[in-house]
């Protein structure tokens, strides 16, 4: 007598079925990145924080291919495109700090960690590098710096921790 296989199926999970609720367009997340401007409470998936990211770099490029380009046609064209760069990255810089703390807590991580980033970036724009004496400790610094770029990018792919996660909605 054969031995009889039970009728119900498993179900079927298709991949990317869960996420795709959760999935952002390009549009959405820049405008998501703008609206959320000071929200540091709340997730932010990783297209979110992508998605800005891939602005942030497409706008510096736009920005330093025509500054490039039209430098040697006209100084002061050029120089009005290099400071509106850097008026871009003042403007930019809060919720650039903001995607980044969602998307941590997103991952499920506590966004404090990024106040050691905050220690690197002062560090990289206050201490001039003829201040410091003692060059070797300069190195550590940098290579420390180093390190904590690369922790930093290992925790936004991390993937959304839905279970237990304090931070969630």
């Amino acid at each position: 007598m054969p031995i009889r296989k039970s009728m119900k199926k498993a179900p079927v999970r298709r991949a990317g079925a869960e996420s795709k609720e959760k999935m952002v367009s390009f549009g959405r997340a820049i405008s998501n990145f703008f609206k959320k401007y000071f929200q540091f409470r709340g997730t932010a998936t990783r297209a979110e924080y992508w998605w800005a990211t891939l602005f942030i770099i497409l706008v510096f490029v736009g920005a330093m291919v025509a500054a490039v380009l039209i430098q040697p046609l006209n100084m002061l064209l050029s120089a009005i495109i290099a400071l509106m760069w850097v008026l871009f990255c003042v403007v930019i810089i809060v919720p650039m700090w903001s995607v980044a703390a969602r998307r941590l807590h997103d991952a499920g991580y506590s966004a404090k960690i990024l106040l050691v980033s905050l220690v690197f970036f002062v560090y990289s724009f206050v201490v001039p590098r003829y201040i410091v004496l003692n060059a070797s400790i300069m190195w550590w610094i940098d290579w420390l710096s180093f390190f904590w770029g690369i922790i930093m990018l290992v925790l936004f792919v991390m993937p959304t921790k839905k279970q237990n996660n304090p931070y969630r909605d």
